[in-house]
């Protein structure tokens, strides 16, 4: 097992452990502290049990989203690291930081994909959410080490998203195309929970499941968690996204819209200057 493997299940086990309550108020507390966590949206911070409750928190009352189909939404609390367009099955995790796609998903995407990563500082909430209407077909969890995804380990390492352990849905859209959601596992990060398929949790193997048929996802709609902070990284085909690198965003904010949509707007602009 790697050492970053080690430290993090060591980790694991310290954030699952439900102390006396006054020293986990203090244990929260300091937590809340250290990375300025904002919980205006959530319980009280008595409320939770473990460190983990604190990490996997929910939200008290659900956003609320554009829930039409031609907008994408954002799938967490996060910043975009980077993005850009699928070259010769290479993509970036940072600047100057490409890896190559079919080894991080196992699967050749033409060049007409665009990706966006999205960090997870250990402030943010730690659940993601399906971005659009959503059909999963196929699940593959890949085991790999717990490097640290934070910027400093990007621009440092090279490989980062590929040698870690990470869960990879491969989905259909409303517009009968592919699209790829891929949930990064990071330092501390030991499990990757998928609420439909919970027991991927605690696969020690890298191993796929097909569904069939496939499991369906309402737009906003809970996947999973993670323990502490990592990266969400989407691929996907003809929707133009109003994004740059550095930008903060919510889960529930619309970042993209559909490029037939898009077309459609811009001929009528076109139009109305014409005449």
């Amino acid at each position: 097992m790697h050492y970053t493997n080690r430290l993090s299940l060591c980790f694991e086990k310290f954030a699952h452990y439900r102390f006396p309550s006054k020293i986990q108020q203090w244990i929260n507390g300091m937590y809340v502290r250290i990375f300025d966590v904002k919980l205006e949206e959530f319980d009280t911070l008595a409320s939770y049990p473990t460190l983990n409750a604190l990490f996997t928190r929910s939200l008290v009352k659900m956003r609320k989203f554009d829930k039409t189909a031609f907008h994408l939404i954002a799938p967490c609390d996060s910043v975009v690291m980077e993005l850009g367009r699928c070259q010769e099955d290479y993509a970036m995790q940072i600047k100057g930081k490409s890896y190559r796609v079919s080894d991080f998903i196992k699967t050749k995407l033409t060049e007409d994909y665009f990706f966006v990563n999205f960090y997870l500082s250990p402030s943010d909430y730690h659940r993601f959410h399906s971005p659009l209407n959503l059909k999963v077909k196929h699940l593959e969890f890949i085991d790999g080490r717990l490097h640290s995804v934070c910027e400093k380990a990007l621009l440092k390492h090279n490989d980062v998203f590929i040698q870690n352990k990470r869960v990879v849905l491969e989905c259909e859209d409303e517009f009968g195309e592919a699209f790829y959601l891929v949930a990064i596992g990071a330092f501390n990060v030991g499990r990757i929970q998928i609420n439909f398929a919970p027991e991927v949790a605690d696969f020690k193997t890298s191993q796929g499941i097909d569904f069939e048929p496939p499991v369906p996802l309402k737009k906003g709609d809970e996947i999973g968690s993670f323990l502490m902070g990592s990266t969400i990284v989407l691929f996907s085909k003809y929707w133009q996204y109003d994004l740059k690198e550095k930008e903060r965003v919510y889960f529930g904010q619309c970042i993209a819209a559909h490029s037939t949509k898009s077309q459609a707007k811009e001929q009528k602009e076109a139009n109305e200057t014409t005449y």
